[in-house]
């Protein structure tokens, strides 16, 4: 009898140290797969909004924001012309708000395909000198002289200088190589974490040899995933943060701000449906595990 219960016993303990390392395995495959889950979607969800050009221009130009970059621009301009002696009665207005909606549009798609001169200076120059040319018509000023002529190759000067150093080389080549950095580095991540999501699901298959306890655990796999995501987009929407670090874009930080906010949406909304996909998992297998 005790001979029965000692091999009983050994059976159990065997059994027991037979299981234990294969659920530990199980568990670190989770895990692994929940971390390659995160940055293959986190990625591509970052190469859908912030890297992506249509998504960014489509909230530049936005009505607010137009409306803001106009008037910044024609008090830009205005203080050019002031200071090139240009009368404050042709000074002002001298770029439409459709102008500037075609301009931002352009700049935008010249940075995310990394041109060197992302800011189209002869297009806005002509812009302007067509402009003031019809202010002074209207005004009844004469064109045709060469004081007029002399002041307005000066203004155009000056504007051309402002574009290439100030905006050209002080902000947007800055921003097309931040762009260019992020966008390659994003790939390469969204490429390198989505194989290797694949490579660990395999080896969970092959480690379980049961589709559905497979499915289980890839579900938990992407329910913490998922959750994760969701609730670190929806701390950092709600906390402030975004705020705070929109404030470095200056006159643009308003615009700054909703970008990331929308990226944040997305990334929460990626997060709960991740989630939803692994509660789904894992309610399937679960249940099929018991019939």
């Amino acid at each position: 009898m005790s001979k029965d219960v000692e091999q009983l016993s050994r059976r159990t303990r065997n059994r027991y140290l037979t299981k234990t390392p294969g659920h530990a395995i199980s568990r670190l495959l989770v895990v692994l797969i929940g971390i390659t889950l995160f940055l293959a979607v986190g990625a591509h969800i970052l190469q859908r909004t912030v890297l992506n050009a249509h998504f960014v221009a489509a909230e530049v130009i936005k009505s607010d924001y137009v409306n803001e970059a106009t008037t910044n621009v024609n008090n830009v301009v205005a203080d050019l012309a002031s200071s090139n002696g240009v009368p404050a009665s042709l000074a002002s207005g001298l770029v439409t708000s459709k102008q500037v909606k075609e301009d931002l549009t352009e700049v935008v798609e010249n940075v995310y395909k990394g041109k060197t001169n992302a800011i189209d200076s002869q297009k806005i120059k002509q812009q302007i000198s067509q402009n003031i040319s019809l202010k002074a018509q209207s005004a009844g000023v004469s064109t045709n002289n060469e004081e007029f002529a002399a002041v307005q190759s000066s203004l155009l000067g000056s504007v051309d200088n402002y574009l290439n150093q100030t905006i050209q080389d002080r902000y947007l080549d800055r921003v097309t190589e931040m762009v260019k950095n992020i966008d390659e580095g994003t790939k390469i991540v969204f490429w390198v974490s989505t194989i290797a999501t694949v490579v660990l699901a395999v080896l969970l298959l092959l480690h379980e040899r049961a589709f559905l306890r497979w499915l289980h655990y890839l579900g938990l796999a992407a329910l913490w995933s998922g959750l994760l995501m969701a609730v670190l987009a929806f701390a950092a929407n709600n906390s402030g943060f975004f705020a705070q670090k929109a404030e470095r874009a200056a006159q643009a930080s308003g615009l700054a701000e909703n970008l990331l906010e929308l990226v944040a949406v997305n990334f929460q909304s990626a997060g709960l449906l991740l989630a939803l996909c692994g509660l789904f998992g894992i309610v399937v297998g679960f249940f099929r595990k018991k019939a």
